[in-house]
């Protein structure tokens, strides 16, 4: 799919330059032998007949709906809704909320003194499968102690998935302040 998007652009890309070219060339008379003006004896006639502007209407209608569906079908969808889980087989599957369970494991992440707040989210990045753990850290946190919960997290997320295709993602977010617990006077 990507492949032949990539090859109708390119070929598009190509077309609108060399007739952008070729008008600039034509307007500015670099083109040796070029008619001052293009006439075509059939269009005067067909521009006139009843059916001429329901026709150009429709293919108006018709290219916005092709534009329309390209542009929804190359909408990012990089959210992954349900995981198959261990213990699938023949008989059934099991399946999880991906995301669900991305920050379920997270969350012990929260008990870490310096972190903040931590959300997980299971993506298909470039056809991977991709656990990413956001996690808001302190200014002031211990980023060996985060790294090292983090990769628990992430060993732990893996174990329970048991989804040997799923990849990890930890991404750090510094707060702009550290946060102040409030106080009772």
């Amino acid at each position: 799919m990507i492949a032949l998007d990539r090859l109708a652009a390119f070929v598009l890309g190509v077309a609108l330059i060399a007739a952008g070219a070729a008008a600039l060339g034509w307007r500015f008379d670099l083109i040796p032998d070029a008619p001052a003006r293009l006439r075509f004896s059939w269009l005067p006639d067909t521009t006139q007949t009843a059916w001429w502007p329901w026709a150009t209407g429709a293919a108006g209608v018709l290219l916005v709906l092709i534009g329309l569906i390209w542009l929804i079908r190359h909408l990012r969808r990089r959210g992954v809704g349900r995981l198959q889980v261990v213990g699938s087989d023949h008989t059934g599957r099991l399946t999880a909320d991906a995301n669900a369970t991305a920050t379920a494991a997270g969350h012990p992440l929260t008990q870490i003194a310096g972190v903040r707040s931590c959300a997980g989210r299971v993506v298909s990045d470039r056809g991977q499968l991709v656990a990413e753990l956001n996690l808001t850290i302190e200014p002031t946190a211990d980023l060996a102690t985060v790294q090292a919960a983090a990769e628990q997290a992430s060993h732990d997320l893996h174990r329970i998935v048991g989804r040997d295709d799923l990849h990890h993602r930890v991404q750090l977010h510094v707060a702009r302040h550290e946060e102040t617990s409030a106080r009772v006077q």
